[in-house]
């Protein structure tokens, strides 16, 4: 594998930029608030006493995992998305994210709001999940390789300050009940939509080639499909072991965040403005401090050797706030909540470019819809199973519960060891 050379954003390039990034603010301001951290946060405040503990732990985890779930569909987005135009398939999906985020305003303080709020919250994340699936290919059409995490990572960096800024604004109505938080969803919406209007004046670049590509890869006659995964991951070994590692690194990550949020309300009795500053607001803000020297990082390399170093920011995160709450330690929370921010900026930009170093030119958005489909995998079954080993640990002895937080600690650190692994194999 071989070095790619530095270089300068072209004028061209630039203005490209220039034409999405204020879109991706505006609709940053929607995503926030169905974020996994602050909606888990949300539903375990708003609607604590709607149902039992359990079921309220469950939606927790539910809505934690969102993110991650919805992307099951992804095969689904990358078929819609093949051989077609993408900014106007991008619209579509930003006005229909955001009127879905709208829906929850509505929800009543019941079970039957539970209900509603959590669906709502999944359907948007996986009309979300869509709409990294054509992003995708847009950035990697627009922008070339050796400027792509830079560009991509200033994109990131707008996106991450506004998600920021809604939970912050959800975490001030829980915390001082000076309005109902459901309300700041219809904002929300007005938000997206407005995003998704300036998105119109969009450009795909060479997007005939583009499309030409795809039609040559043989993706109108096959669409991509659970098939065609198993295909991609059977042929391509270097991607295969990737994407193993990648779902117990995952895991982990992705585990880890309903764990919190129910120790931090059972045990340690954090308000609603703390565990969203802990588990988003820090963590966001964070972001684009450390975000420029991983993307420099990830332009020099290929992914694998950019993840087995980025692998061990996570552990070294995750191993702090773990400490944090087996001590009952704010400073040490704190802490940790930094460190995850730093590291999930190397991560964020890893997930959505990592697979453009093993597709080939057309087969972009099949490959990440391999990558977000397992990841939908990962979603749906990782933060349910952190729950269900907090619980069963509570059930035996109250209190050891917090122990449970040492499953996604191993899960990850196997992850950057596998990582390691590979990379040690495959380098020249």
């Amino acid at each position: 594998m071989s070095v790619l050379p530095e270089g300068r954003p072209s004028t061209l390039v630039e203005a490209i930029f220039r034409r999405e990034i204020f879109s991706w603010g505006l609709v940053g301001m929607t995503l926030g608030l169905v974020e996994g951290a602050t909606a888990a946060v949300l539903v375990k405040q708003h609607f604590g006493t709607a149902a039992s503990p359990l079921v309220v732990n469950l939606a927790v985890a539910v809505v934690s995992g969102a993110p991650a779930l919805s992307n099951v569909l992804s095969f689904v987005w990358a078929n819609i998305a093949h051989g077609r135009a993408r900014v106007r398939l991008v619209v579509a999906l930003q006005a229909a994210f955001a009127l879905l985020v709208g829906t929850i305003a509505f929800a009543p303080r019941a079970a039957g709001g539970l209900a509603l709020t959590v669906t709502s919250i999944v359907a948007a994340r996986a009309v979300w999940g869509g709409i990294l699936t054509v992003r995708a290919a847009v950035w990697t059409a627009n922008y070339p390789r050796n400027v792509l995490a830079r560009i991509t990572g200033r994109i990131v960096i707008v996106n991450s300050l506004a998600v920021a800024t809604s939970a912050a604004l959800v975490g001030w109505a829980l915390e001082g009940q000076f309005i109902d938080a459901r309300w700041l969803y219809g904002g929300g919406a007005l938000a997206g939509l407005a995003g998704a209007w300036l998105y119109r004046q969009m450009r795909v670049r060479r997007e005939f080639q583009l499309l030409a590509a795809e039609s040559a890869s043989g993706g109108r006659s096959e669409p991509f499909s659970l098939r065609m995964l198993t295909r991609i991951l059977r042929e391509d070994a270097s991607y295969r072991e990737y994407m193993l590692w990648m779902g117990i690194f995952g895991a982990g990550n992705l585990m880890m965040t309903a764990q919190l949020v129910v120790i931090f309300s059972e045990h340690l009795h954090l308000s609603s403005g703390i565990q969203i500053g802990l588990l988003s607001i820090v963590p966001l803000v964070t972001q684009p401090l450390f975000m420029p020297w991983w993307a420099r990082l990830f332009d020099g390399s290929h992914i694998v050797i950019y993840r087995s170093r980025q692998g061990w920011a996570l552990v070294l995160a995750t191993a702090v706030l773990c400490l944090g709450a087996f001590t009952a330690s704010l400073a040490v929370l704190w802490a940790g909540a930094v460190l995850l921010g730093a590291a999930q900026a190397g991560a964020n930009l890893g997930w959505n470019l990592g697979h453009n170093d093993f597709a080939s030119i057309g087969r972009a958005q099949h490959y990440m819809g391999v990558h977000v489909t397992l990841t939908g995998v990962r979603g749906a079954v990782a933060p349910p199973l952190g729950v269900l080993c907090y619980a069963a640990l509570e059930a035996l002895q109250s209190g050891a519960g917090r122990v449970s937080l040492l499953l996604p600690l191993l899960m990850t650190t196997a992850g950057a060891l596998g990582f390691n692994r590979m990379r040690e194999r495959i380098a020249p």
